[in-house]
């Protein structure tokens, strides 16, 4: 099992409304088995409690993408609870596009990634554990995990930021982070929406975000520990199968 490693910041404490909790919620990039696992059944139970899936005797929802040597699985706990989950697909130089899930549903990504000298980052499958029903935290929790994302986009030295999401998110990407749209919206997988791809460079949202609001702020200190973190999916690596 890999080890936690804390990001610090303002929260409220628990989990619930009054739990005991600390003073940050910590990820871990996941590498175990049993780790992955735990995961994608949160993913799993978040998915069924939105709807994009029916229920299932498995209790998991993963594809082949969770296990590539490209792919970061995080995960945050609090109090040593998984309480969210988000996977980074990352496609560098002497990776093809097959090392993203989007690639085979937004064929004009293609015209947009830089050649070989691409660095993209692709994030996905963020959920977050449905019994949790106080606002506040799961919003405090969100902001979290993008946080998270925006530091691995930073410690990986990507160009471009790759998000897919549903209708009702494009705006809000669009204006907080100056992302734009890849394409026309497509059936990425699970459920039946219409799924919008948007790209977005790393160093304009950054910028933009952090204008907005200092929580975005990140350390040198939080930058190192997130490439500890990542140094198994960045270190150079044979191509991955499918390529």
């Amino acid at each position: 099992m890999s080890e936690p490693i804390p990001f610090p910041i303002n929260r409220k404490r628990g989990i619930g409304s009054s739990g005991p909790g600390g003073d940050a919620f910590e990820f871990r990039v996941q590498t175990a088995p049993a780790d992955i696992a735990e995961s994608v059944r949160l993913r799993y139970r978040a998915y069924v409690d939105h709807g994009y899936l029916t229920p299932c005797s498995s209790g998991e929802y993963r594809d082949a993408y969770d296990t590539l040597p490209t792919t970061a699985m995080l995960g945050a706990y609090d109090d040593h609870r998984l309480v969210a989950t988000m996977r980074l697909c990352f496609c560098m130089p002497q990776h093809p596009l097959s090392t993203l899930p989007c690639a085979p549903y937004y064929p004009t990504l293609a015209s947009l990634t830089g050649g070989s000298n691409r660095r993209l980052m692709e994030v996905s499958r963020l959920a977050i554990e449905p019994s949790i029903g106080n606002t506040s935290y799961r919003t405090t929790l969100y902001g979290f995990m993008v946080r998270s994302a925006f530091a691995a986009a930073r410690a990986a030295e990507v160009s471009t930021i790759l998000v897919a999401t549903r209708p009702d998110w494009v705006a809000y990407y669009k204006h907080l982070l100056g992302f734009k749209q890849v394409g026309v919206p497509a059936h990425y997988p699970p459920g039946n929406l219409l799924i919008t791809l948007l790209a977005g460079s790393l160093e304009k949202a950054d910028r933009r975000v952090i204008t907005r609001n200092r929580f975005f702020r990140i350390t040198e200190t939080e930058l190192a520990r997130m490439r500890q973190a990542l140094q198994p999916v960045l270190a150079p690596r044979a191509t991955p199968a499918n390529a």
